[in-house]
């Protein structure tokens, strides 16, 4: 049931819909944030692959026909989605978080580095099935190069979507004091795969045409869920050290 809705402004002609959805789980009632965005608003331009790229911009250079064919063909058939719950800790509500096992690496980092959030936004978001479907289209016609970017421009595009969720929670409560550190995802930093069934529990089912197979990975493959703190002392780090428990990774100080 639709309570309300609004429309979100982006760059170019068309426009990306916000909606504020009510959802019937059981005998909760979930008041979720959807959005639909244009692959316009993704701005995905031939820098993204640059900072992708091993060799960066002499690669992205060599295949700039490639890669500026990709971006246009994605954007006629890209379906960006996300959507978020607000979870007050302080509520409630809050208990939601608490998975009944008291072994979870969720529960761990509520207690530890999370303990001082006020709130918790829990995410979906995707590029959408469409990506992978002009992969393979690109693979039967013979055009691997192009298929090549055709996946790495789905994982830019989830990576652009997320900055774009990022951006409408400090709209919603930056004049609350409030400021959103770094999305944490199952499979990320020590968080177990296993623990996203949690995860998707609080979401409604089907949520931006997301689900999980047997293994817990996410269909479409270009998708990414998990929580995003909010609070008063929190910023976000270029890298999640603190959060981390990743002893061999290149990027740990």
């Amino acid at each position: 049931m639709k309570e309300s809705g609004k429309i979100v402004s982006t760059a170019g002609e068309k426009k990306s819909v916000a909606e504020e959805k009510g959802f019937t789980a059981g005998s909760d009632h979930l008041l979720i944030r959807s959005f639909d965005f244009t692959a316009h608003s993704l701005n995905i331009t031939l820098i993204d692959f640059v900072e992708k790229l091993p060799s960066g911009e002499n690669e992205s250079k060599a295949f700039a026909k490639e890669i500026e064919q990709v971006i246009v063909d994605a954007a006629r058939i890209l379906r960006p989605k996300a959507a978020y719950r607000i979870i007050d800790r302080a509520s409630p509500e809050g208990d939601l978080l608490k998975p009944k096992s008291s072994n979870s690496h969720l529960n761990a980092l509520l207690n530890t580095e999370l303990k001082k959030t006020e709130k918790i936004a829990v995410f979906a978001c995707t590029a959408g099935a469409e990506i992978e479907g002009l992969y393979r289209s690109y693979l039967k016609r013979g055009e691997s190069i192009k298929a090549f970017f055709a996946d790495l421009l789905g994982t830019i595009a989830v990576g652009k979507i997320l900055e774009l969720l990022y951006r409408e929670l400090e709209k919603e409560y930056l004049n609350d004091g409030l400021h959103a550190g770094h999305a944490i995802s199952p499979g990320d930093c020590g968080w177990p795969l296993k623990e996203q069934a949690v995860l998707f529990s609080l979401l409604p089912e089907d949520c931006c045409g997301i689900h999980l197979n047997q293994s817990m990975m996410m269909i479409p493959q270009k998708s990414q869920s998990g929580i995003i703190p909010l609070g008063k002392g929190i910023r976000r780090e270029k890298h999640r050290c603190s959060l981390c428990s990743s002893l061999n990774c290149p990027y740990r100080k």
